[in-house]
């Protein structure tokens, strides 16, 4: 494989602490997601992990004296936390699984990559990248990833046991990666059903950043799928509606809209949503779930929501319905986003000192602008208060 460059790529922040971890004398690499993303040839990497033989004690004395701060609430695991300008890297050494507990681990420093590449959940997660930009496939992993295999490493119950997060891991991929029945192995599901019940042992907030990954992915539809035959669905998300997953992608695609996570919610209606979600997409939920009891016509909605938002309402309502979605409608929603009123609060402040009046009669010619289809002038507006 050809070599990359690490800067330009990853970005001069990871080079740069590549760079400082090598002047020890070993060598730091990138590992997991986002080489293996990059391989994909896709372009945001969010999340950029660091391995190195390197002891944990190394890493910190090297941090200490180049005066950088870390956070070592993951020191048994062997990985520490440095924050750059742009990103947090989490920094592991090469370690090897004594005796796993399912989360958690007895893990043992190593120095051989091939052995730390063995403990790594799938084929496609097992690439590392060198300081130089060199790719590196310790097991030969490369044919699954060039075919978009989704493969446990070796004995697929004995990953699963060690760590039952990779239960959901196992369905983000799938999501994620838009992959088939040909992209995954025939006997997964049944093992994967069989320690459904040991989620219950995860903190929910770690299953809650799957969950939400596997919701927001481009086109969920299969792993959705999956994840309703095993019985995890139910388990997480509710009652199960192929005919509105569908929908929701068709809509979103025709409409040429990424993915929205409080659009799938309340789309889908998706039980117990607010561990899924940050702050601000909680008060957007809250405001859509409010509105979704009403109707509301395509320039209102334009034009009190902005284009965006308005959308959203009309695909929410439209499978919340089993309605459809007319041009017409979007066309003036996008047009409707763009008006403005012509009526400012100084051109009524002449007629009365009293500031709730002045807005409630604000809030009356504006909705009689907005009934007008826009084309009340601002005399005939002004009219109104005579």
């Amino acid at each position: 494989m050809e070599k990359v460059n690490i800067a330009k790529i990853f970005g001069s922040d990871v080079k740069d602490i590549m760079h400082l971890l090598n002047s020890s004398g070993k060598e730091c690499y990138i590992v997991g997601g986002a080489v293996r993303d990059m391989l994909l040839e896709h372009k945001d990497f969010k999340d950029i992990d660091l391995t190195t033989p390197l002891r944990v004690e190394q890493l910190k004395l090297i941090f200490d004296l180049n005066q950088i701060r870390f956070d070592d609430r993951a020191l048994k695991y062997g990985s520490l936390t440095i924050s750059t300008k742009k990103r947090r890297l989490q920094i592991t050494s090469f370690r090897k699984d004594i005796q796993t507990f399912g989360r958690s681990a007895d893990v043992a420093h190593i120095e051989n990559i091939e052995e730390d590449a063995k403990r790594r959940d799938f084929t496609i997660n097992a690439f590392y990248c060198s300081y130089k930009g060199e790719i590196i496939d310790p097991l030969g992993n490369i044919k699954d990833l060039n075919k978009k295999k989704l493969k446990f490493i070796g004995d697929p119950e004995k990953r699963i046991t060690e760590d039952y997060l990779r239960i959901l891991r196992f369905f983000r991929f799938i999501a994620v990666l838009d992959l088939k029945n040909k992209n995954i192995g025939s006997n997964y599901l049944p093992i994967i059903k069989k320690h459904l019940h040991r989620l219950s042992e995860l903190s929910y907030e770690r299953v809650a950043i799957e969950i939400r990954k596997i919701l927001l992915a481009g086109s969920p539809v299969f792993a959705l799928s999956l994840m309703n035959k095993v019985g995890l669905y139910e388990k997480f998300l509710g009652v199960y509606s192929p005919k509105s997953v569908l929908r929701i992608e068709k809509l979103e695609r025709r409409l040429q809209l990424k993915p929205s996570l409080v659009r799938r919610l309340l789309a889908l209606e998706i039980q117990n949503p607010n561990p899924l979600m940050s702050k601000k997409e909680k008060k957007y939920f809250k405001n859509l779930s409010y509105l979704i009891d009403f109707e509301h016509n395509p320039d209102y909605l334009g034009y009190k929501l902005g284009e965006k938002a308005s959308l959203d309402f009309l695909i929410i309502k439209a499978i919340k319905n089993g309605v459809s979605i007319k041009t017409r409608d979007t066309d003036k929603i996008k047009k409707a986003s763009t008006r403005i009123f012509p009526i400012k609060f100084s051109d009524l402040q002449t007629l009365t000192k009293d500031l709730n009046a002045t807005k409630e009669k604000m809030d009356l010619m504006e909705d009689f602008w907005i009934r007008s289809g826009f084309k009340a002038s601002k005399g005939k507006l002004l009219g109104l208060l005579d």
